[in-house]
C-alpha cells in the first residue's frame, strides 16, 4: 500500500489527466487502495482526489461491471460503512460518511444504465444496509475544522435518494426510507446547518413521484412530525424545532415547485402551526 502522500501524488496527476488512469496501473488495485484511504483526514486527497476518482471511474466505467460490485460491497463493509458506527466526534465518520457516496455512486451508475448493473436483490441488500447505516450514524457533524466535510446526514440523504429511484424499491421500502428520513431530522444534540434538510428533502420528493404510496398516507408521514419528544433541556429542544422547521421549510417549497399537491402543502404547513404555536 502507497504511503497517503505518495497515493495523493498518484492522484493530482491523474486528475490533471482527466482522470485517465495510465496503462501500467490496474484501475481495480488503485480503486482499493483508494479505498484504504478514503476515510483520511487530509480534506483535499479524501474529498477532492479520493472520492472524485472513485466517482469517475465508476460512472464512467473504467471499472468492469464485477469490479464495481466489489467496490460496492467493499463499501459497504464492516471496514467501511460500519466502521466504528455510532461513535462521535472523532476521525473514523469520514471513513462511513465517504463510503456511503460510494455506494450512492454505484446506485446512480445502477439507475442510469436502465438498472441492468444489480438484481432485485442485491439492491434491497444495498437498501437494507444504507437504511441500518443511517440508523447507527451518530456524528451528524458537517464541515469540521482543518479536516473539511463530513456531513454524514446528507451524504446518506444522496444514497437513500438514489435507492428511491430503483424500481427494485416499492411501498415497503420507500416507506421505511421516509422514516429514516424523520429519525435524522428528530435529532437534539445537532443543528444543521449545512443544508442536510434540502439533501434529505430531495430523497422524499422523489418517493413521492414514484407514486407507490397514496397520498393520504403521506400526509400522515407529514403530520407525525408534530409528534417529537422534548427533552425540557431548552438547547436540546431549541435545536430539535430548528431541525423540524428547516425540514418543514423546505419540503414546503420543494413541493410548491415541483409537486404541486394542496393536501401536501397543508399538511406541512400545519406542522409548521403547531411548531410556532409550541415554540419557547
Amino acid at each position: 500500500m502507497k504511503t497517503e502522500k505518495k497515493l495523493k501524488e498518484w492522484l493530482r496527476e491523474i486528475k490533471n489527466n482527466d482522470w485517465r488512469i495510465p496503462k501500467d496501473i490496474d484501475p481495480y488495485q488503485l480503486s482499493v487502495e483508494m479505498m484504504q484511504s478514503i476515510g483520511s483526514t487530509d480534506p483535499e486527497l479524501r474529498d477532492k482526489l479520493i472520492y472524485s476518482g472513485l466517482w469517475a471511474m465508476i460512472s464512467k466505467k473504467v471499472l468492469t461491471e464485477k469490479q464495481i460490485k466489489k467496490v460496492l460491497a467493499l463499501s459497504l463493509s464492516e471496514e467501511h460503512l460500519f466502521y466504528k458506527v455510532g461513535q462521535k466526534e472523532d476521525d473514523s465518520v469520514f471513513n462511513r460518511a465517504f463510503s456511503i457516496l460510494i455506494v450512492a455512486a454505484v446506485i446512480w451508475v445502477h439507475n442510469q444504465n436502465g438498472e441492468k448493473l444489480l438484481t432485485d436483490e442485491e439492491v434491497l441488500k444495498v437498501h437494507r444496509d444504507v437504511v441500518r447505516y443511517t440508523r447507527l450514524e451518530q456524528d451528524v457533524r458537517g464541515h469540521v475544522d482543518d479536516k473539511g466535510w463530513a456531513h454524514s446526514t446528507a451524504h446518506a440523504a444522496d444514497a437513500l435518494d438514489e435507492l428511491a429511484q430503483c424500481s427494485s424499491v416499492q411501498d415497503d421500502e420507500l416507506l421505511e426510507i421516509l422514516e429514516v428520513i424523520k429519525e435524522k431530522v428528530n435529532i437534539h444534540d445537532y443543528s444543521y446547518v449545512h443544508e442536510e434538510d434540502e439533501r434529505l428533502v430531495t430523497a422524499v420528493i422523489n418517493i413521492m413521484k414514484r407514486n407507490l404510496i397514496h397520498e393520504d398516507e403521506l400526509v400522515r408521514w407529514i403530520e407525525s412530525f408534530k409528534n417529537y419528544e422534548e427533552t425540557n433541556h431548552y438547547l436540546s429542544d431549541y435545536r430539535l424545532k430548528v431541525n423540524l422547521k428547516n425540514f418543514m421549510r423546505s419540503l414546503y417549497f420543494r413541493l410548491k415547485g415541483q409537486l404541486q399537491s394542496d393536501s401536501l402543502q397543508s399538511a406541512v404547513e400545519g406542522v409548521l402551526d403547531h411548531l410556532n404555536v409550541h415554540y419557547k
